[in-house]
């Protein structure tokens, strides 16, 4: 290696670290933006996932009212479905309950109790997948309501913007709920 060659391999490096380190403020400045307590998110989910959802603007939706309720909204929607006992959906109600807390006067949150226990009934499931097209539970879908109409793909329920299904882990729910953050600025309040 010549002189040359350590003079833009040192200059190669400090540009790369003037880069990370301004990627872990901006990383650091949007963590700011929403501080989470990460003791109160793990004390949250050991509760049920009914328990985590108390106090926050979360409402209760059914098959009864799934059609009329999702349509008949003015604004986004965010469904749920959730076991009430099971890990990672109680994860997942964390997540969800905090993210209610900060757009719910522009985005209305629903939860749809899929089984009180900790698991779903295979026939539970199978119905639900038939119904909203659920793969698996938990799972949360997205309706990009803002306009107030709807594209039906039938008559009995809308189609999602967007279905997702990843649940937060512990280590790294804070990630996730800064990235979920990003995605419904973005994309559903567009």
């Amino acid at each position: 290696m010549n002189c040359g060659d350590v003079l833009r391999f040192g200059a190669i490096r400090r540009m790369t670290m003037c880069a990370a380190i301004a990627l872990m403020t901006g990383l650091c400045s949007a963590a700011r933006a929403a501080e989470v307590d990460m003791a109160e998110v793990r004390r949250l989910a050991q509760e049920p996932v009914e328990t985590i959802f108390a106090g926050a603007p979360i409402g209760r939706i059914s098959d009864v009212d799934y059609a009329k309720t999702v349509n008949g909204s003015s604004k986004p929607v965010v469904v749920v479905f959730y076991a009430n006992q099971d890990q990672q959906c109680r994860h997942l109600a964390t997540l969800v309950r905090y993210l209610a807390l900060e757009f719910g006067n522009v985005v209305a949150f629903y939860g749809y109790a899929a089984s009180e226990g900790a698991t779903i009934d295979h026939h539970r499931l199978a119905a639900l997948q038939k119904r909203y097209g659920l793969k698996k539970v938990p799972a949360t879908l997205f309706y990009d309501n803002d306009k107030g109409k709807m594209e039906l793909e039938k008559s009995d329920y809308s189609v999602p913007t967007m279905a997702e299904y990843r649940t937060p882990s512990p280590f790294f729910w804070n990630t996730y709920y800064q990235a979920t953050r990003k995605y419904i600025k973005e994309n559903i309040l567009d």
